[in-house]
């Protein structure tokens, strides 16, 4: 029974990661549906990046399918990990936090890497990639922390 609990936490963020995976890839496509700030695609610019790194130029679905597991599986996986210590009472506040976090790194170190500039500012679009790029990766964990908190409960008695 031990076994049991001690490994709930992981089924608990695959589950929550994937919920959170459907959340984002739903503001994607509605992004996509209403035509806003066509210019801004992070995973191209992302995929235009590593491909010649890479040296290969036919697999840009596995690329694209390696990038939601390392954002989808990893990054569930660690915060199920830490739930416990992560700063705020309930799951939606520790999600929150994950993604101000998570933003500003990508803001801050990956937009720059593949020559989006600092949150996207060298599209010349102004706040816009900002501020979708922050509800992006809120859309993930905000869904990712509310979803893992309410699998983490324990079951009702009756």
């Amino acid at each position: 029974m031990q076994t049991k609990r001690s490994f709930r936490w992981v089924w608990s963020s695959i589950a929550a990661s994937g919920c959170g995976t459907l959340a984002h890839m739903g503001l994607m496509q509605l992004k996509a549906a209403l035509h806003l700030l066509p210019q801004f695609d992070p995973s191209s610019a992302l995929l235009d990046t590593l491909l010649p790194l890479l040296d290969v130029t036919h697999l840009q679905a596995p690329l694209w399918l390696l990038s939601q597991f390392n954002g989808a599986f990893i990054i569930g996986l660690l915060f199920g990990h830490f739930f416990h210590r992560l700063p705020g009472r309930s799951g939606l506040a520790k999600g929150f936090l994950l993604g101000l976090a998570a933003w500003a790194m990508l803001g801050i170190a990956l937009f720059p890497a593949i020559g989006l500039g600092p949150f996207g500012l060298s599209l010349g679009l102004g706040a816009g990639p900002a501020l979708f790029s922050l509800a992006m990766i809120e859309a993930y964990s905000l869904v990712l922390g509310v979803v893992y908190a309410a699998l983490q409960r324990p079951p009702r008695e009756n």
